[in-house]
């Protein structure tokens, strides 16, 4: 089990992914830790590497064609918790998720440190990879702020 607290439950978008972290939070599960992901999460697990894993987001953002999820192996809230090869590993993941949705565009973000300012839901670092359509019929928005009511 990890340390409380796990997630941030004003920051879930839909009644069923807050009803879902209400659940896991009750259960001390972090459903980003290894050992829990495979059971937990919907998605499989598209890409190991040393550092990181990949998985599709069970919650993904309206208006994204691919929403992809970049989480280390490592319960870690903050990126600077993870040794510099971590990075370069992101960075190879990324361009590897560019090449398999090529020509899209595509859009990350972090939210790093305390969940309850950054916006972020779940205390356990990953990051999103989002891949939007060559015609966007919305507007792909990412909360980076725990301010505000507004996703």
């Amino acid at each position: 089990m990890c340390a409380e607290p796990l997630y941030d439950i004003s920051a879930a978008r839909t009644d069923h992914q807050r009803e879902y972290m209400e659940q896991l939070t009750r259960d001390g599960i972090c459903i980003f830790c290894p050992e829990h992901v495979a059971e937990y999460h919907r998605e499989p697990i598209e890409h190991h590497g040393e550092y990181w894993y990949v998985t599709k987001n069970d919650y993904p953002y309206a208006g994204a064609e691919a929403h992809y999820l970049i989480v280390p192996h490592a319960h870690v809230t903050s990126f600077d918790e993870l040794p510099d090869a971590a990075g370069a590993e992101l960075w190879a993941i990324k361009r590897m998720l560019k090449e398999q949705l090529a020509p899209l565009a595509t859009a990350t973000v972090e939210r790093s440190g305390d969940m309850h300012y950054n916006g972020g839901s779940v205390a356990h670092l990953h990051t999103h990879f989002v891949a939007l359509p060559a015609e966007p019929e919305l507007t792909v928005r990412f909360k980076v702020s725990a301010l505000g009511t507004s996703d």
